[in-house]
């Protein structure tokens, strides 16, 4: 199914890496990938629909394309588009949501767009029952098509790091937690194994339970391990962490891996020095994590890792740079087991 999906404006690169991941962990992928500003159009399997509502943070909303018409046809264009495609077998439409991405196609204005469909309801089956209908205009281009589902972040704030118990300073929101996890690729459909070796007070753990996948987690520092613990079983989740190294980690295997690391010069993880954790970390990962899978972890964006992941059989598929996390810089690496 030809499928649109709008995106987060708050990064340039890490939407469209979240709806790639889902759809790799749980539909097998998309396919005639068409990339724009804010908007993707793919092919997808319908069941992606249920993925990225339950799952998504930076994927918006999306449903079904039904056509794709130039800016400078306006709107007659459009109307045209629309009435030679699948509306009408498709049920029609209820009400029309225009967004502008940008300042693209100015020329065409959301009064005009809004009036014209809706007059021309009949000729586009226009029934009360009927999906929403979306016109985009992005880079000179009117897309248009019957969304099918919608995120719903408000469900996260039940999660907000100072609603739980056990709350640290520097804590993860449940978005970044979530996203961290998703871009590891574990399919929750499969029963898929997700870790998180700084584990700290739980958050990435808390995501991966209330998104349906195995998940287990450490931490070097004890009363994290008990933060942990008391955090998970509030929310009704097992409470799989355990006091451990994340250079010596007790788990023989994952399907993925997503964890936020420290980024102090001198860690607590024995003294270490961040260089040296960094690369005793991907050591052990690269022992644990199967073949071909996904780790995913965020640094200083000052600290060199490319060294350290390609040593111990990595290559960095993403590496998404400046993303902004209270007073620090960071950069995200998506990087695969060769």
């Amino acid at each position: 199914m030809l499928m649109y999906f709008f995106l987060s404006g708050t990064h340039r690169t890490l939407p469209y890496s979240e709806l790639k991941a889902l759809a790799e962990a749980e539909v097998g992928g998309l396919r005639s990938v068409v990339e724009l500003d804010q908007v993707v159009i793919a092919d997808s399997p319908p069941e992606l629909v249920d993925v990225l509502r339950s799952r998504s943070v930076l994927v918006k909303y999306g449903g079904r394309l039904l056509a794709v018409s130039e800016v400078a046809e306006g709107v007659e264009g459009l109307l045209n588009s629309l009435i030679d495609s699948e509306i009408c077998s498709l049920g029609g439409f209820s009400h029309v949501a225009f967004r502008r991405v940008k300042k693209y196609g100015g020329e065409v204005r959301y009064g005009d767009i809004v009036s014209k469909l809706i007059e021309s309801g009949s000729r586009l089956c226009r029934s009360s029952k009927a999906p929403l209908l979306d016109v985009i205009i992005c880079e000179g281009l009117i897309i248009s098509g019957l969304r099918l589902f919608s995120r719903d972040l408000s469900p996260l704030r039940l999660r907000d790091p100072q609603k739980r118990p056990v709350y640290r300073p520097g804590t993860l929101t449940p978005e970044v937690s979530r996203l961290l996890v998703n871009l590891a690729r574990v399919s929750s459909r499969r029963k898929e194994l997700f870790l998180d070796p700084f584990s700290g007070v739980g958050g990435l753990l808390l995501e991966a339970c209330d998104m349906g996948l195995k998940y287990g987690g450490s931490d070097i520092d004890p009363l994290s391990v008990r933060g942990a613990r008391e955090n998970l079983e509030y929310y009704g989740c097992p409470s799989n962490v355990v006091i451990a190294d994340a250079c010596a980690p007790p788990f023989h295997s994952a399907d993925g891996v997503g964890t936020d690391p420290p980024y102090g010069r001198l860690t607590q993880s024995k003294g270490r020095g961040l260089e040296e954790l960094m690369d005793c970390f991907l050591n052990s990962m690269s022992e644990i994590l199967k073949k071909g899978r996904y780790l995913v972890f965020a640094q200083r964006a000052e600290i060199d890792v490319e060294d350290y992941v390609f040593s111990h059989g990595f290559r960095i598929v993403e590496r998404h740079l400046n993303w902004v996390h209270g007073a620090l810089t960071r950069d995200i690496y998506v990087v695969r087991k060769g």
